[in-house]
């Protein structure tokens, strides 16, 4: 038993009683502490380990301000300093003690009577291993059973190798998926006028996957909802996970969008009428691409399926078309890229560390690939940034 299934905002006294109720011991995801760390270097040091040995294994939990005895837990030890003070400092050595940097931890304070438990959650990493660099250090850490230790060289080599073979594996998904799908077989006939594929692929899919509780999700209209539809009219479970689509009827010839949530998390939107069959012209791409990663975004934080994400767009069957490069208050046909030289447009992944908080912090994530499509029509850039690189929404909305 421990608490990394749990989204760490829904960690609560109970949860932590819980633990002691059934006596569940340390292991490679969670280790107790009865006080916090000290100042001392050598209490730095530890911590920095601590993390780092999560991060570089399977990712875990620390609990700070719960007594173990030989790491099976028997009291809640409340730490009664400031929370906020306490996270900051902590935050601050693993900011400044470790290589690469992580980005992802995550701390949450549980209030208990006397005081507080803090947990700190590190993620496991996807760009491991990570060294211990305080004061000159050069020690990495890993975890077992037993507790954390440091890997021999052999364990270091596929440490430094997971990395790439992770990333290989993504790509080999989504090239997998669009070959299926300009074949002709996706889940449902699409109407195939310009299609977009959004993936969002949780980069515990492929070996630390998550197990969904599908019918929920199916139930729910509101969530993973098509592509420009405000709920979904057709909802499934089927052999992969959960299928929504623009078309209630499951025997329809032909599907304007669906949306296709595998049940290890990772999320399939696929919408097939970009393009103006009267005029050859995609508009406005980069704001559904922005609107509708965050609104998937959003959907997985609900169903308890967290980041880090890699986000990969698709667009195929596009050859000769033009982009609308315009924004609101634009003449469009003044704005017109040049036309598609390919079918197939492909850009490059961006990874999605922490949930983006608004619309804004979405579009900037996503500039990489905005930047890309844009390339493709014959501009330097994406039109939807300003020139200090804010997005800017149609409509004037947020």
């Amino acid at each position: 038993m421990a608490l990394l299934h749990i989204p760490l905002q829904q960690i609560d006294e109970q949860r932590l009683n819980a633990l002691i109720g059934a006596g569940a011991p340390e292991t490679r995801y969670i280790d107790y502490k009865r006080q916090t760390y000290g100042n001392a270097h050598a209490d730095y040091s530890e911590f920095l380990a601590d993390i780092s040995s999560f991060a570089n294994t399977a990712g875990g939990d620390v609990v700070i301000g719960m007594d173990a005895q030989n790491g099976i837990p028997t009291a809640i030890t409340p730490l009664t300093m400031p929370m906020d003070p306490e996270i900051l400092r902590l935050e601050q050595v693993a900011r400044g003690g470790l290589q690469p940097r992580l980005a992802d931890i995550g701390f949450h304070s549980v209030a208990v009577p006397g005081g507080n438990v803090l947990i700190v959650r590190a993620p496991r990493s996807f760009i491991p291993p990570h060294r211990v660099i305080r004061q000159a250090g050069n020690r990495f850490w890993a975890r077992s059973n037993a507790g954390k230790y440091e890997p021999d060289v052999n364990e270091l080599r596929t440490l430094f190798l997971a990395g790439p073979r992770l990333a290989e594996r993504v790509q080999d998904f989504r090239l997998d998926r669009i070959a299926k799908l300009v074949a002709g077989h996706g889940p449902v006939p699409l109407m195939e006028r310009g299609t977009l594929v959004l993936h969002i692929v949780p980069l515990t899919a492929f070996d630390n996957p998550i197990a969904l509780a599908l019918q929920p999700i199916e139930q729910d209209f509101r969530i993973f909802v098509p592509m420009g539809s405000t709920t979904a009219s057709g909802m499934r479970i089927n052999f992969e996970g959960v299928l929504k689509t623009s078309n209630a009827d499951p025997q329809a010839t032909q599907h304007r969008a669906y949306t296709h949530l595998y049940r290890n998390g990772i999320v399939e939107a696929v919408t097939s009428t970009l393009i103006n069959d009267q005029t050859r012209v995609i508009s406005f791409l980069d704001d559904i691409i922005v609107k509708e990663t965050l609104k998937k975004l959003n959907d997985l934080a609900r169903v308890g399926v967290e980041p880090p994400f890699a986000i990969l767009v698709s667009i195929y069957g596009v050859q000769g078309v033009q982009l609308n490069l315009a924004r609101p208050n634009a003449v469009w046909f003044d704005n017109l890229g040049n036309a598609l030289d390919r079918d197939q447009y492909h850009p490059q992944e961006v990874l999605v560390e922490t949930l983006p908080r608004n619309i804004q912090e979405c579009a900037k994530a996503l500039r990489p690939i905005l930047d890309q499509i844009a390339n493709a029509g014959g501009a330097a850039r994406s039109p939807i940034f300003d020139a200090q690189g804010n997005y800017l929404p149609l409509n004037g909305n947020q």
